[in-house]
């Protein structure tokens, strides 16, 4: 069923034509919407069903909860766009520049940008740790507070994390590195302004980077699914020939030409992305490898049993299941797996020092 859905988005997507691959009975449809569901994809394939079901190729039951789930989501991003300008707007007003990671910014690159299902808000911060987290509890309270980002409560219904840093490494010198890069290129981000979104956004060259650091984050720590590998997707396919120069100048730089091989792979074998498009040549084992995890976990890893775990498991086993599950990668992303109990345990006694950790 795997390469029915493969075949979907295909067509979904525009890379392939005809119909053999469409489902042809109702237990078919449902396995599909199911494998659709669980990456977060079910919006986004829209515009394909609506077509397929002016050809009675679709149940009329299957195509009603496809459209019931495309006004959830149109809804909803109707609401995140909103926030993102508001979130903005009012870190602007107190001097603070910022723009949006991900999300809504990712969205406008989709060719429906209302039918990407978007999760919660990520907002990058143009200032330390430190000034960032006084002014959130001088406004209220800053929520949680990690490494990277905290959790304030911001906005009614939505999650919102602001970020100190974009994203972070467990092994300490590859998380140098990276953060070496974010530093050198925040200036340009904070400056992007999109006058349509109404917010600023990360270049298309830092999207490449960041994106791609992202998904390596996901896999490593609960899992990712399809829809994110299809935000990477879009990004290379808006990469200019100088932005994807510099995109892969980083990402050597970063030494994760590795991973983008896997990666590279996985948008052949998905999306049938052209090859022109690509970033470095595709690793067969790497990518095979990549997407067996992608199809397990699905979207962050919700439906990954090596996940399950009880609502009150404390920190010590929560950490243990997170060492447990990423040993699977070691063969493929040693550093990061070794460095991953290094960084756990700097983590928790950093957060006790701060007094983040009650």
């Amino acid at each position: 069923m795997e390469n029915r859905l493969f075949d979907f988005l295909k067509l979904a997507l525009g890379a392939k034509t005809g119909r053999e691959s469409v489902p042809h009975s109702r237990d078919e449809w449902e396995e599909l919407y199911k494998l659709a569901s669980k990456h977060n994809l079910v919006a986004v394939t829209f515009p394909l069903i609506d077509e397929l079901h002016d050809e009675d190729l679709v149940p009329l039951g299957i195509y009603s909860r496809w459209a019931m789930m495309v006004e959830m989501v149109q809804q909803k991003n109707v609401r995140m766009n909103e926030s993102c300008v508001k979130l903005y707007q009012f870190f602007k007003a107190n001097g603070m520049r910022s723009c949006i990671l991900k999300g809504q910014g990712i969205a406008a690159l989709y060719p429906r940008p209302d039918l990407r299902q978007s999760g919660d808000i990520d907002i990058w911060i143009d200032a330390d740790r430190k000034t960032i987290l006084s002014f959130l509890e001088e406004k209220g309270s800053a929520g949680k507070v990690f490494y990277h980002h905290c959790e304030p409560n911001m906005l009614k219904g939505i999650s919102v994390e602001v970020h100190f840093l974009p994203s972070w490494m467990n092994a300490p010198a590859a998380n140098r590195r990276l953060q070496r890069f974010f530093r050198s290129v925040a200036p340009s981000q904070f400056g992007n302004y999109n006058e349509k979104l109404g917010f600023c956004v990360p270049t298309l060259a830092f999207q490449a980077v960041h994106i791609l650091v992202h998904i390596y984050r996901h896999v490593l720590e609960e899992g990712v699914g399809l829809r994110q590998l299809m935000d990477y997707y879009y990004v290379l396919k808006a990469l200019t020939p100088q932005e994807r120069t510099l995109a892969v100048r980083d990402i050597e730089y970063l030494k994760l030409t590795k991973f983008a091989a896997g990666v590279m792979y996985v948008l052949q074998e998905v999306f049938d992305i052209s090859e022109d498009l690509l970033l470095c040549a595709p690793d067969r084992i790497q990518g095979g490898f990549l997407l067996d995890e992608i199809m397990i976990a699905g979207n962050f890893g919700k439906y990954d049993s090596r996940n399950d775990h009880p609502k009150d498991e404390n920190r010590l086993k929560h950490a243990k299941r997170k060492i447990t599950r990423a040993m699977r990668f070691l063969e493929y992303y040693p550093s990061e797996v070794i460095g991953m109990p290094y960084f756990l345990i700097k983590h928790y006694f950093w957060r006790v020092f701060k007094g983040y950790i009650n």
